[in-house]
């Protein structure tokens, strides 16, 4: 079994896979993009999101989900963030509020603040748990 440091350096993105590092990039690019833009231009697609993620417990899955997939992508590509808790944690923070400005300055246009903290508290969740799983353990053996 690879210990942390082998892992990180078998896993640099210097030239080794780069496509693996924009492939994330557009992830992050989607994941961030305000979907709700969108459907106020489009009403095709309204009902097609409102069906999926109509109710607030999808709505609260879809946010968990997103940043569960974010971290877990960012832990992966750069294993030097799980000796570095803060600097994961304040990387996913910038990104759900990156996020949540976004849909204030697209196509909300006003600030639902019970909405906001729990879309935050939930993305720190999704970040979190994944942390949990993939960051907070050292490896064994050198």
């Amino acid at each position: 079994m690879l210990n942390l440091k082998q892992r990180e350096q078998k896993s640099n993105m210097g030239g080794q896979r780069p496509y693996l590092f924009f492939a994330f990039l557009l992830f992050v690019a989607a994941a961030l993009f305000p979907y709700g833009l969108i459907l106020t231009l489009s009403p095709k697609l309204y009902y097609l999101v409102n069906y999926t993620f109509g109710t607030q417990l999808a709505h609260i899955i879809g946010h968990y989900g997103l940043f569960v997939a974010m971290g877990g992508g960012i832990l992966l590509l750069f294993p030097r963030l799980r000796r570095h808790a803060w600097l994961y944690f304040g990387l996913l923070l910038l990104l759900a509020f990156v996020q949540e400005f976004l849909q204030i300055a697209t196509f909300k246009h006003y600030i639902p603040v019970f909405d906001e903290i729990l879309d935050l508290t939930v993305d720190m969740l999704g970040a979190a748990t994944v942390f949990y799983f993939l960051g907070h353990k050292e490896e064994i053996g050198d």
